[in-house]
């Protein structure tokens, strides 16, 4: 049996590689169990996730899951998209399906809670055990994000999201999935849509088309969250 491995990935939490054998591919991923708790990971968590999406289409088939270990092995879907991609107009529209299709499913036990307040809260908390970072972690700014976070709980129903969702966590074959679970919970859809819109510095007119086909949320609401996981996602590279 002739066995080709190419890593494909070194972050602070994971290595992976994708592995090619027997006409078949897998990515096969290794968690540093130790820091995950700093990024507020929850590795079981993942794990439940990732079967349901899987068994919905939305993201890879799950070949192995040893949370303890930290060991993961998925099917190989394809290349990710890369960032001209996500600002294709028929891409917009196939993503907000996505999303449409994974708030929509119905969440077992086991599935973290993500509360984005809290969220906050854990990595100032990490920066200021550290020192250092004072401009953003300063009373103004954790004032607007406890607000923005309490007014997009209002009237707001907590569903699955992704959380991370940007190009090189899509994958775009005959149908849209999305991979890279691991901070994946119950929370606020439109963090999803934010998380979108921010990466990939979304003009109004893309913001709208992606709220648009997605079919819920107001443009305004869509900001509040643009704003808090800007705030979020410095705060997370802080930490990193």
């Amino acid at each position: 049996m002739q066995c080709d491995i190419e890593p494909i990935k070194h972050g602070l939490t994971n290595r992976s590689w994708l592995v090619s054998a027997d006409g078949d591919r897998f990515v096969v991923r290794i968690s540093d169990v130790e820091s995950a708790e700093e990024l507020q990971i929850d590795r079981n968590s993942e794990a439940v996730v990732l079967d349901l999406v899987a068994r919905a289409a939305v993201g890879p088939q799950v070949l192995c899951c040893d949370p303890v270990r930290g060991i993961l092995v998925t099917r190989y879907l394809g290349a990710t998209w890369t960032e001209q991609d996500a600002h294709a107009h028929d891409n917009i529209e196939r993503l907000a399906g996505v999303l449409r299709r994974l708030h929509a499913l119905d969440v077992p036990a086991g599935v973290r809670a993500v509360d984005l307040a809290s969220t906050v809260r854990g990595y100032i908390r990490t920066l200021d055990e550290r020192g250092g970072h004072s401009t953003l972690t300063s009373a103004e700014q954790r004032e607007r994000a406890g607000e923005t976070a309490a007014k997009l709980r209002e009237g707001s129903t907590p569903r699955l999201c992704h959380n991370d969702v940007h190009h090189l966590n899509i994958v775009g074959g005959a149908s849209v999935r999305l991979i890279d679970w691991e901070y994946a919970g119950v929370g606020e859809p439109l963090f999803d849509l934010a998380s979108v819109c921010v990466y990939h510095r979304y003009s109004k007119a893309e913001r709208e088309r992606l709220l648009s086909t997605y079919g819920a949320g107001s443009p305004q609401r869509l900001e509040l969250a643009c704003w808090l996981f800007d705030y979020i996602r410095e705060l997370w590279l802080a930490v990193r």
